[in-house]
This record gives C-alpha cells, sequence and structure tokens, in this order.
C-alpha cells in the first residue's frame, strides 16, 4: 500500500517540476521567492534593500504588474475585496486604493495607473520614505 501511494505521487511531483520549469522568465521564482526581473528597477527607484522588495511583490503579486485583488461589475460596483475596510490593493506592490491622492499627485492619474510599474514603484517609493516597510509588514521578511 504504501509503495502504492509513492508511485502515485511521482507524476504529481513531475507536474509540478514542468510547470515550475516552465514559467515566463521574470514571473514568479517558487525556488527563491522573488521578482529578479524587477530587482534592477527597485534598485533604481530606492527601494532597498531590493532582496526585501523582490521578495515583497512575489509576496504580493506574485511578479505580476497587474496583479489586483478585487472585482467589479459592469456597473462599476465592487463586488469582490480581500480588504476588510473595502479597499483594494494594485499592481506589483500592491498598492492599497487608500492612496488615491498619492497617485493622482505623484503619477497624475487615478488608481488604475498602478497597473503601470512605473507608477507603481514610484508610489511605493513615496510610501516608503513616509513611513517605512510598515505599509508592507505582512509580507515582508
Amino acid at each position: 500500500m504504501a509503495q502504492q501511494i509513492r508511485l502515485s505521487f511521482i507524476p504529481l511531483v513531475i507536474l509540478l517540476l514542468l510547470i515550475g520549469l516552465t514559467l515566463p522568465a521574470g514571473t514568479a521564482n517558487a525556488h527563491t521567492n522573488k521578482c529578479p526581473k524587477f530587482e534592477q528597477l527597485f534598485k533604481q527607484y530606492g527601494l532597498l534593500p531590493v532582496d526585501t522588495f523582490s521578495y515583497i511583490a512575489w509576496r504580493e503579486s506574485r511578479c505580476n504588474p497587474k496583479a489586483i485583488n478585487a472585482k467589479w461589475d459592469k456597473n462599476g460596483n465592487l463586488t469582490y475585496h480581500l480588504n476588510k475596510n473595502k479597499t483594494w490593493d494594485s499592481g506589483l506592490l500592491q498598492i492599497n486604493s487608500g492612496h488615491r491622492e498619492t497617485v493622482k499627485r505623484i503619477c497624475k492619474a487615478d488608481l488604475d495607473k498602478l497597473m503601470e510599474v512605473d507608477c507603481n514603484l514610484k508610489v511605493a517609493k513615496y510610501i516608503l520614505d513616509n513611513g517605512g516597510l510598515n505599509h508592507w509588514r505582512a509580507t515582508y521578511p
């Protein structure tokens, strides 16, 4: 019986390895829990230490600049959110919608601009400089 169970896990392990080996460059790296594709940008924008922000990006968005933790219906009504206060998080470093005024000031646009890496990292730098890593306390190492 034990031999039979062990053998049934082999195809699953092979499948998981294949999935991990075929991830596009710059996507979440299951072996390092980082986003190497964006590390040079973290450095450029002053998001230091780079290793910490690479890990935060992996934890927050799995290295997806278009990540968002909410959904809306066709009329623009919020229908799903993860945050208890009905805010949502957007982009690579999952900037909270409560930073709307900061986004307007820094990116000259509304919250949807957070889906662009440049705006997301600029706002992240502002947040870092005005409160430190506490904004990501649930996800930094």
